[in-house]
């Protein structure tokens, strides 16, 4: 935002986190600069613009302010709570949440109209999207005052309803334990990786879980369980990976190791540990045809996109569309979820999602078959001959 125009004040109560926000900041518009991407006086405007505080001062004339503390409803209550008794009553109070209600965060704070989410995603220099989480009580303005904030930031904003996981990460989690599961059936870290860059995906699954965080990828996975039920069910048979310390990319160690690699385009080994820790239960995954494996990761995360779809989690289909491609990486050659299902067609949609469903592996494992059931909207199109994106 600083690089953007706005004065930014950053607070945070470790000196060691904002000294390394500052010393990030003036080196990315130093290296613009450098570039000559960005005029010496925009340069020093920008590095002037960002002011840190290990204390929650200076913050009473702010007009928005965004938090990004630990996702523990206590914590953010307490800070938007100190936010709300120092800003004015018009200052706009942003969680930038993954896994909280909105609702939940608003009703404890005066004016809840102003509690507005504004969901980021990792790496946020580099990731365009932004889910603007619209709380039942969220004003209109207010929803606009964050989109435009998101435009001025150079992001892609898309308003979504207040649901659990909002909608990439509600995408994303049948995605990624589908995975999980195809793994403890036999098929290769590796093999589901590959497959899945192959389909557009920018990296598999196995791999985003590693940069994730196999904690946060979990912790994540028991909220949709709990919103959601069965078809949410998160494979339990990584849990030693955990208790070993295994978490991914952070810890050195995942599905893969990550250790000694000196770049992000490297090539990763298979963790060594993983068989030992974490091993196959079975190997009938192992005979799977590639285009089985790609049905089971794709058609367990568009089920669910059609669900998003029946219940308005966006308002049209077309952000639902640019929020997939812009916040998960969907193959952007598709046109995004719903334009690559169109291309199927909803009786073929269909047709593939009742083979999954009625498979031996599906039908005898022990959660997330309900996944596979067909959508209510996809049986009415697909009887109707009707596309989901018109």
């Amino acid at each position: 935002m600083a690089e953007k125009g706005v004065d930014t004040r950053l607070f945070d109560i470790s000196p060691e986190g904002l000294d390394a926000a500052v010393i990030l900041h003036r080196k990315e518009v130093g290296k613009k600069k450098r570039r000559r991407r960005m005029e010496r006086h925009v340069h020093d405007a920008a590095v002037d613009r960002l002011t840190t505080s290990t204390e929650l001062i200076g913050f009473e004339r702010a007009e928005f302010v965004i938090e990004a503390v630990a996702e523990i409803l206590e914590v953010k209550l307490d800070v938007l709570g100190k936010l709300a008794d120092c800003c004015g009553e018009d200052a706009i109070l942003a969680t930038n949440t993954s896994s909280l209600s909105v609702d939940d965060i608003a009703a404890a704070l005066p004016n809840p109209e102003r509690v507005v989410g504004m969901h980021f995603f990792n790496p946020v220099r580099k990731m365009p999207l932004v889910e603007i989480v619209r709380g039942s009580q969220t004003s209109d303005e207010v929803v606009t005052k964050t989109a435009a904030l998101a435009l001025r930031m150079g992001k892609t904003p898309v308003v979504v309803k207040d649901v659990a996981g909002f909608l990439v990460n509600r995408l994303l989690g049948p995605y990624l334990d589908e995975a999980i599961r195809l793994y403890t059936s036999g098929v290769d870290p590796e093999r589901l990786d590959r497959l899945a860059e192959e389909f557009g995906m920018p990296m598999g699954p196995m791999r985003l879980l590693d940069e994730v965080g196999l904690d946060i990828a979990g912790h994540a996975a028991l909220s949709l369980h709990s919103a959601y039920g069965d078809r949410m069910a998160p494979c339990t048979a990584i849990r030693p990976l955990l208790e070993a310390g295994h978490l991914g990319k952070k810890t050195g160690r995942g599905f893969y190791d990550h250790r000694k690699v000196k770049s992000s385009t490297a090539p990763l080994q298979v963790n060594a540990k993983l068989s030992e820790l974490a091993p196959a239960t079975s190997s009938e995954g192992r005979e799977l045809p590639d285009s089985v494996i790609i049905d089971h990761l794709t058609f367990a995360m568009l089920a669910e996109g059609l669900r998003a779809l029946e219940e308005n989690v966006t308002q049209t289909p077309d952000e639902l569309d640019l929020a997939t491609v812009f916040g998960m990486g969907f193959a952007p050659f598709r046109g995004g979820l719903l334009r690559w299902a169109d291309s199927l067609g909803a009786d073929e949609v269909q047709r593939r999602l009742e083979t999954l469903r009625a498979s031996r592996l599906v039908h005898s494992r022990g959660g997330g078959a309900a996944r596979f059931d067909t959508p209510d909207l996809l049986e009415k199109y697909a009887a109707e001959g009707r596309k989901f994106r018109p």
